[in-house]
């Protein structure tokens, strides 16, 4: 993997989505050139954070935020606070506003949007997975047209709904948007559909009706689903997954 350019960001502000997971807003500088594409992700490190061995302490995330978003001075990264074991989701979970965050990228060419297309797209997600198609799902939504959309999003239980009030605004006021999430181990009083993502996929998506899909999420709920969707007649050229 070729090293990219580093930038030094600031952040501007910390969203918290849910009880483990803050999105990171990080204010580039107006000097930076920086692009990616809705699907890509980045190297974060953090100055002077290093490991035993003196080294960087780097991680992978996804960019959430859309392109478009860089007109605004900014990206996003949606992290989730691992506990014990997480090196580097504990430290940035202890940033504030203001603190400086490096940013090396953008890397990945496999799963990213294929901007222009007005095929009806598909979004499949579980947990953390979601960071990556909230970008494209911006994405879309910033063009004049969009698509028809539809997200399909499982996570464990009501508090674990990351962008929850960002994907059910789209899904009231988007026309052609619908949103189904279901909760993997769901608390009592939940009245929605619970169970795993590929579980209940032959009832929510019967077959292919020309949609493209792109599936992210742990490595499980990403064969599940692709088994799944190839067996209901989804060609394989409308297929793009990412694991994790």
């Amino acid at each position: 993997m070729a090293k990219r350019p580093v930038i030094e960001t600031r952040i501007q502000a910390i969203i918290p989505e849910t009880p483990r997971v803050s999105t990171f807003r990080l204010a580039i500088p107006g000097e930076a050139s920086f692009s990616f594409k809705a699907g890509q992700f980045v190297m974060a490190s953090i100055p002077d954070f290093r490991n035993e061995r003196d080294r960087p302490v780097r991680r992978a995330y996804s960019v959430s935020s859309s392109p478009l978003d860089l007109e605004k001075g900014y990206l996003e990264l949606t992290i989730t606070r691992v506990g014990e074991g997480g090196y580097f989701s504990n430290r940035i979970h202890a940033a504030r506003p203001g603190d400086p965050v490096l940013v090396e990228g953008p890397y990945g060419s496999a799963f990213t949007l294929e901007e222009g297309n007005p095929a009806p797209h598909l979004f499949v997600g579980a947990g953390s997975g979601i960071a990556p198609l909230r970008s494209m799902i911006r994405t879309l939504l910033g063009t004049g047209s969009p698509p028809r959309i539809k997200v399909i999003y499982g996570f464990r239980k009501g508090e674990d709904f990351i962008f929850e009030r960002e994907l059910l605004g789209y899904a009231k006021s988007v026309p052609g948007f619908s949103l189904v999430v279901m909760h993997s181990r769901p608390e009592p009083g939940w009245e929605g559909l619970s169970g795993r993502v590929p579980d209940l996929l032959p009832s929510l998506v019967p077959g292919h009706s020309g949609e493209v899909v792109y599936i992210c999420g742990h490595p499980d709920m990403v064969k599940g689903t692709v088994d799944y969707l190839q067996l209901a007649g989804f060609p394989e050229a409308d297929i793009r997954k990412e694991q994790w």
